[in-house]
């Protein structure tokens, strides 16, 4: 079996989600650049212009792209400059993006990797959640606000430059996680336990009561 992404395993909270972008720009976390895209481009220049990323001045809409130098790449690991993967067919994040604020920086979002749905373990991303149908689900969350028709999700996936829309009505969002559970026919089924946090749960337990608490 393969060894738990410990690194990137989605955290369990519950948030409000608030908005979607269509053609969104990604914009890495700081942990992503650190550990892997600055070093990447340090062992093989290039490899941001073959991924469509670029290196702006922060806040810049349509600035020119900076060219990565290694005072450029040191910039952004330092937070004055912005690294950021142009919207289009290589974005990580797909067609959109679903957010719930939060402080993990965890939201979900399309992907340009759709292979990845057929595989049975799924655990691919750094914490966020991939969307197997973006488009469905923005019809979903917009069913409310008859301007935003299925055709015109898909003019705004595949336009120009990002756009942001606000959902009438916030939508609260929980994430959690489950080793074991039954379906509609009463059928139990388990999972692995990736994250380890069944054994845990076991091992608190086992102490018996009191069972501590987090405050």
């Amino acid at each position: 079996m393969e060894s738990p992404p410990w690194s990137h395993a989605t955290p369990i909270f519950i948030s409000e989600m608030e908005y979607i972008v269509f053609r969104p720009y990604w914009n890495p976390p700081p942990r992503i650049l650190r550990a892997e895209i600055i070093p990447r481009e340090r062992r093989e220049p290039g490899y941001l212009a073959g991924e469509d990323m670029e290196i702006v001045e922060i806040g810049s809409q349509g600035g020119a792209a900076l060219q990565p130098t290694p005072a450029n790449l040191d910039a952004v690991l330092a937070g004055r400059l912005l690294l950021r993967q142009r919207p289009g067919a290589k974005n990580s994040l797909g067609p959109a993006k679903f957010i719930f604020p939060n402080d993990e920086d965890v939201y979900m979002h399309g992907t340009p990797a759709r292979q990845l749905f057929s595989r049975a373990r799924r655990d691919f991303s750094h914490g966020c959640i991939r969307v197997e149908d973006p488009v469905s689900l923005a019809e979903w969350l917009l069913r409310d606000d008859r301007n935003w028709t299925r055709e015109r999700i898909l003019a705004a996936m595949g336009g120009a430059m990002p756009t942001q829309v606000n959902l009438k009505h916030k939508l609260t969002v929980m994430i959690f996680y489950d080793t074991v559970y039954v379906d509609a026919a009463g059928v139990v089924s388990f999972a692995d336990d990736y994250y380890g946090h069944d054994a845990k749960l076991v091992e608190a337990l086992a102490h018996g009561f009191p069972y501590p608490r987090t405050r």
